[in-house]
């Protein structure tokens, strides 16, 4: 799996922001300095690292469906985390070689994975920055696992989504600090709210002043402890459509997006001062600081010979391949410093508008091919 962060910082970080360092009242744009590629880069000075893509890469380890299923294993990847590098192999005398910021073994803890790479986008978005927490790479890679986990068996096994939580949480100031929760799908390009599986055709709306991206009518939870933010993904995670393929048997057909917004209301200079914050009374208090953090768990990319799908679950994965592809394209349009992003070639790209400023991404890979 790889990781990547990509954070833009703004002079005024109490200022509610759009593009994860965008000030309020300015649309996001890309980035003044030139960033890294997907391959990784040196960095000349402390501010153009800050604004550039950071990747690293998490390689899952065999499970027992792999095993089961008595394939024929091909190592192709050699990993070298000392050096910050992956070797990919093609054949015993050709091979390419990748630099990332970081390089996960198999055997990575999920805590470890978290705090290098989705930790610094957390208190980033605490500080008054939006940002993003993706996972991306083939279907059955462990996505999920990586970014859903709940964990409630075992702690160490909690995924992004809910070690973030924790995180944000355990800061956020009862009584003038609110933490609101959506849990969205985006399904053969609708936005489905999982939460309420009816409203299924949710629309995205975009202040023109400040870039802002919302999703009115889409349901809202108040969390104010982590039992019930673990029952609103466990709710939400029966609501999203997964079918059985050949190369997964829980092939997520959507992009589940969980969408975290944190709201600072004050009345005056002084945090005695600071109105109460709670669902009721957030539309009548002025707030002086807003932020907002997409985690997101994409459906996996996939090769139709392999998977074997056939009639609508081959629409569906037509689908996903072509907000995929979108996104790739927002991405490197970012790298480059392109004056444009293309962000409304899909509604994936659509609702990631205004936190492409604070990026991680995350794809996930097979050690071996089959």
């Amino acid at each position: 799996m790889a990781l990547a962060r990509f954070s833009q910082r703004s002079e005024r970080p109490l200022a509610s922001c759009a593009g994860g360092g965008t000030p309020a009242g300015k649309k996001s744009s890309a980035p003044k300095h030139s960033v890294a590629s997907f391959r990784g880069a040196s960095i000349e000075d402390e501010d153009a690292d800050s604004r550039r893509v950071r990747v690293a890469v998490r390689v899952r380890p065999k499970i027992d469906e792999d095993i089961s299923e008595k394939c024929e294993f091909v190592d192709c990847l050699e990993l070298q985390p000392e050096l910050k590098r992956l070797k990919l192999i093609k054949n015993n005398w050709i091979y390419e070689s990748y630099k990332f910021d970081e390089v996960f073994t198999e055997s990575a803890s999920q805590k470890r994975v978290y705090e290098a790479v989705a930790k610094p986008v957390v208190e980033s978005v605490l500080n008054g920055y939006n940002g993003t927490i993706m996972a991306y790479g083939q279907t059955g890679t462990g996505k999920t696992y990586t970014i859903g986990q709940l964990g409630k068996d075992n702690s160490s096994e909690r995924g992004i989504m809910v070690r973030a939580l924790e995180d944000v949480l355990a800061e956020a100031s009862p009584g003038f600090e609110a933490v609101l929760v959506s849990y969205l799908q985006v399904y053969l390009e609708s936005i489905q709210d999982l939460l309420a599986p009816e409203k299924n055709n949710i629309s995205i709306i975009e202040d023109t002043k400040s870039g802002e991206v919302c999703f009115p009518g889409a349901t809202v939870v108040d969390i104010r402890d982590i039992d019930k933010f673990l029952e609103v993904l466990q709710i939400g995670d029966s609501n999203r459509f997964a079918a059985n393929t050949n190369m997964n048997t829980r092939s997520s057909r959507s992009h589940a997006i969980l969408v975290v917004q944190i709201q600072r209301c004050l009345k005056g200079n002084d945090e005695k001062d600071f109105a109460f914050v709670g669902e009721e009374s957030l539309q009548n208090v002025p707030a002086l600081s807003k932020s907002k953090l997409l985690i997101i768990d994409l459906a996996g990319s996939e090769r139709i010979d392999k998977s074997g799908v056939d009639g609508h679950m081959l629409e569906e994965a037509k689908f996903i391949n072509l907000s995929l592809t979108s996104l790739g394209k927002c991405i490197n349009a970012l790298a480059e410093n392109c004056a444009h992003v293309p962000t409304r070639d899909s509604k994936l790209t659509r609702l990631l508008s205004d936190c492409f400023g604070g990026f991680a991404f995350i794809a996930v890979c097979y050690p071996f091919d089959v």
